[in-house]
């Protein structure tokens, strides 16, 4: 029994590791060959393809009027981006002795990060699945993205190399199809282990689907680590928990199921969004730190880090 319950949930992190991936890439691709810029790539087709996962398994739990399993997979990947994601980071740039340097034009969408991190608890706070709270969060991913396109910036971008994939267009549907599947069957076992192990809502959607949907963001960072290019982690991590909290959130609300208001109460919230909003303190000036003097990375910080998330399982039960 154990065994059918968690076969579609493992066979869905399988193949949305795979798919989140084919998604980014052959979205690249495809901006590129219509002339956008390559930062306007990074902080939106790239922050949408890694949140991606996010956004479907959101709709889907919807569908099923899981109002908590949602609010827990937003809140849970951000908290997974900055401690699993960044201390995987920190740990293997610790292990390989490596100084870390950022440039001083992030600073700018850390203020963001923050301004969207408190944005997002507001609403949590008040009414996050009204048609209210979804127009302004949408308005302002919108401030957000109109603001990378003008400054042009490239922090959250890599370097991209000439291709000459074929049948860009078609490999694209095919991902974004692969990842839909994948993110329903993630869904649907989240379901299933709620409703065979009586674990709750909030904390399914906290760990089964946001560790789930951030292992695209995991084993990037983790490449990127290992290559050396620890610069983009920052940048990355910046774009997916602000697609995350703009965007991932808003749609609840734009599906117009006030059944998915019943099963969620924020005083079950508090505790998680105290330990977001600090890690992202943490994190927010850690990062301006590096900006000012390239600084070895700290192997105690790492596992605080990475413990952050194993620590807040507590209050997520």
């Amino acid at each position: 029994m154990i065994l059918t319950t968690l076969l579609p949930i493992t066979l869905g992190i399988a193949l949305i590791w795979i798919s989140a991936e084919k998604l980014e890439r052959y979205s690249v691709i495809a901006a590129k060959d219509f002339g956008m810029s390559p930062f306007f790539i990074g902080s939106t087709i790239i922050a949408f393809g890694t949140s991606a996962p996010e956004m479907l398994t959101t709709f889907f739990a919807g569908l099923e009027n899981k109002g908590s399993m949602i609010i827990g997979n937003v809140i849970g990947s951000n908290v997974a981006n900055l401690s699993l994601v960044f201390g995987t980071t920190l740990f293997i740039i610790a292990l390989r002795k490596q100084t870390i340097l950022q440039n001083i034009s992030i600073i700018p969408n850390l203020v963001i990060l923050l301004a969207a991190t408190l944005l997002m608890w507001f609403f949590i706070a008040t009414n996050p699945f009204s048609l209210r709270t979804s127009a302004v969060l949408l308005l302002a991913l919108i401030a957000v993205i109109t603001f990378w396109y003008k400054t042009n910036s490239t922090d959250f971008q890599e370097n991209l190399e000439e291709s000459s994939e074929r049948f860009v267009a078609l490999k694209l549907i095919g991902s974004l199809s692969l990842l839909i599947f994948s993110a329903w069957l993630i869904t649907k076992g989240a379901t299933n282990i709620l409703n065979k192990l009586d674990l709750g809502e909030l904390f399914v959607g906290y760990t089964v689907l946001a560790i789930g949907t951030s292992l695209p963001e995991i084993a990037a960072a983790s490449s990127l680590a290992i290559k050396g290019r620890y610069e983009t982690v920052a940048g990355t991590l910046i774009g997916s928990n602000i697609f995350n909290g703009l965007c991932v959130l808003a749609i609840p609300g734009l599906m117009n199921r006030p059944e998915m208001s019943m099963s969620w109460n924020y005083a079950d919230w508090s505790s998680l969004l105290l330990i977001l909003l600090s890690i992202t303190v943490v994190f927010i000036v850690y990062i301006y730190q590096l900006t000012k003097e390239p600084k070895k990375a700290n192997l105690v910080l790492g596992i605080m880090f990475l413990s952050t998330y194993f620590i807040s399982l507590g209050f997520a039960y």
